[in-house]
C-alpha cells in the first residue's frame, strides 16, 4: 500500500474490544493493520482472532518491540487496563506514533503524564472515554439540559467484567455537566443514609450510581429534575460494533490536533 495509506496498531488486540478494532482496521479501506499487541496470545496469527481473512501477523507480547519492528506507523489505538493504558501511550508518543486510548479509568495523573508527554513530542494523545457517537451526543446534551435543570444524577450500567467503577463515560459526562451549569445544584435533604454509599459517589457535585451485572454491555442515563417534571437522557450499547464508527473518526481525523485531546465531541465537526 502506499504512503497516504494510514498505518494502525492495536494494543489489547486479544481482548473484546480488541478484537473488533482489529476487524475494523482491517476493513477499512484506508487503513493497513501494522501490528497486534497483547501479553496474553503472544504469538498467536491474528487470523485465529478475527478470521481466516486477516492479514500475515502474529500477535507481539512488546509494544516496544511492535513499534521498533514497524516505524511506518502513525497511530495505535488502546483497550488494554487502566494499569497498562498510560505507559502504553507514552511509549507511543516517544515512537512518534499517536495513542487513541479506550481504555477508561485513567486517573487525573495518567491525564497529566500524557499531556506532558505529547506536548514534549510534540505528538498528539487521545484519551476516548466512549466512542460510540450516541453517547457522545447524550453527553453533549447532558450538557445543554445542565444551564437550565442542573439537578441532576447519573446512572451507569456495566457488564460485570468491567475494571473500573464509575466508567469514564460517566466521569467524562459529569465534568461536562459542570461546565454546562449556570448555577450550582441544590443539594438534595437527605437526612438519614441507611446504607453506606447508597447515595452514590459524586464529581462536580452530580452523583454516580455504577450498576455491574452479567447480560449488560454499556448504557448510561442522566436524570434531570426541576419543579413538577423529570427529563432523562439515555443511551445503550448493544454491541461492540456501536463503538466501531467512533473508532474509525479518531484515527481518520486526528491529524493537525495538539497535545492531550480528551473526548470524541472534539472530533465531531
Amino acid at each position: 500500500m502506499g504512503d497516504d495509506v494510514l498505518r494502525v496498531g492495536v494494543i489489547g488486540a486479544a481482548g473484546r474490544m480488541g478484537r473488533e478494532v482489529c476487524r475494523t482496521v482491517d476493513a477499512a479501506p484506508d487503513m493497513e493493520f501494522a501490528f497486534a499487541v497483547d501479553r496474553r496470545e503472544a504469538g498467536t496469527p491474528v487470523s485465529d482472532l478475527i478470521g481466516a481473512q486477516a492479514p500475515d501477523i502474529n500477535v507481539t507480547e512488546r509494544l516496544e518491540e511492535a513499534l521498533s519492528r514497524e516505524p511506518r506507523t502513525r497511530a495505535a489505538v488502546d483497550f488494554t487496563h487502566p494499569s497498562a493504558a498510560a505507559a502504553n501511550g507514552i511509549v507511543c508518543l516517544r515512537h512518534g506514533v499517536t495513542p487513541i486510548i479506550g481504555t477508561s479509568g485513567l486517573t487525573p495523573q495518567d491525564l497529566d503524564g500524557l499531556r506532558a508527554e505529547a506536548e514534549t513530542q510534540g505528538v498528539p494523545a487521545f484519551y476516548i472515554p466512549n466512542f460510540a457517537l450516541g453517547a457522545v451526543l447524550m453527553m453533549k446534551f447532558a450538557k445543554e439540559a445542565a444551564q437550565y435543570m442542573p439537578e441532576c444524577e447519573i446512572i451507569e450500567l456495566h457488564h460485570d467484567r468491567k475494571a473500573d467503577a464509575p466508567s469514564g463515560t460517566a466521569m467524562r459526562t459529569a465534568e461536562l455537566i459542570a461546565e454546562g451549569r449556570r448555577r450550582p445544584p441544590k443539594v438534595p435533604k437527605t437526612e438519614v443514609v441507611k446504607l453506606q454509599g447508597a447515595r452514590g459517589g459524586t464529581l462536580g457535585e452530580t452523583p454516580i450510581h455504577s450498576v455491574r451485572l452479567p447480560g449488560l454491555l454499556a448504557h448510561q442515563q442522566v436524570i434531570f429534575g426541576g419543579p413538577g417534571e423529570v427529563l432523562t437522557v439515555r443511551h445503550d450499547s448493544l454491541s461492540r460494533e456501536s463503538f466501531m464508527s467512533g473508532v474509525l473518526l479518531a484515527l481518520r481525523n486526528f491529524q493537525g490536533h495538539k497535545g492531550l485531546v480528551v473526548g470524541l465531541e472534539n472530533l465531531l465537526g
